[in-house]
């Protein structure tokens, strides 16, 4: 009884060897975690930028504007995604006065 019991204990070491290997392989190739951009600076003027120094992924500026008009909806206007240590940038069509808050969308 014994001698048949034997191989399938091997068996099921023999997988949960097989699959605690895998689990090593796995985290031995697992990709470099990724953060979110920070230390980020938002410049306002005839355009609007935002610039990220640290982390991974990308981000772009996101403002909201007053129009000319104030019977009119404010505006919303969005710079193009840019990597860490590149300027996202969008030009500003009512100047720096009518910015009602700008910052940095960010992903990673």
């Amino acid at each position: 009884m014994f001698a048949k019991s034997l191989p399938k204990k091997r068996g099921v070491v023999g997988v949960v060897a097989a699959a605690a290997a895998a689990a090593g392989m796995m985290l031995a190739t697992a990709p470099a975690a990724e953060a979110v951009p920070g230390d980020c600076t938002i410049s306002s003027g005839s355009s609007l930028s935002s610039l990220c120094t640290s982390g991974t992924g990308q981000h772009r500026i996101h403002a909201v504007l007053n129009p000319l008009d104030p019977r009119l909806p404010q505006r919303i206007i969005l710079g193009d995604w840019a990597p860490v240590g590149q300027a996202s940038v969008v030009s500003n069509p009512w100047g720096a006065a009518y910015v009602v808050n700008a910052w940095a969308d960010r992903i990673d």
